[in-house]
């Protein structure tokens, strides 16, 4: 009978070497795709260009739904630029306001989850981060007095 607690895993023939570790870190490591993995597909020339839904004529202006929504909210929150320079994120920010889904709108305008985006303007980002905000922040900002 060989006694196993002085022996190395390494030089025993039939012994599996391992680490312990914690499931959840080795769940988020399974996750991870290995730097630079991700972004290949999206720097292939047409990649977002044949995924991205057709423009659509009320991408150009406002809707009357996204009008109705900015009036409602206080006007110090107002994201007047954004509404100007960018419509049809605007509209779409507009459509999700009415639902559980406005944190998640807001976040993924301001946070870039394709890679090398310009994103929006400083102002602009501004209006949407002081918007963000007003969310967790409703009492300080007016916006419960606001009419969702």
């Amino acid at each position: 009978m060989t006694d196993i607690s002085h022996s190395h895993p390494a030089t025993d023939p039939g012994m599996i070497d391992f680490e312990l570790t914690d499931l959840d870190e080795a769940r988020l490591a399974l996750e991870e795709l290995p730097e630079g993995v991700g972004k290949v597909p999206a720097l292939t020339t047409g990649y977002w260009e044949a995924r991205r839904r057709r423009p659509l004529p009320s991408d150009r202006a406002l809707q009357g739904s996204t009008i109705g929504w900015l009036l409602s909210l206080p006007q110090s929150l107002q994201p007047r630029l954004l509404c100007d320079l960018y419509p049809r994120a605007a509209n779409a920010l507009a459509a999700a306001w009415v639902s559980e889904d406005r944190a998640a709108a807001l976040d993924n305008l301001l946070v870039d989850r394709r890679g090398n985006r310009r994103g929006f303007p400083p102002e602009v980002r501004s209006e949407l981060q002081a918007l963000r905000y007003a969310l967790d922040h409703p009492e300080d900002t007016g916006l419960d007095r606001s009419k969702d």
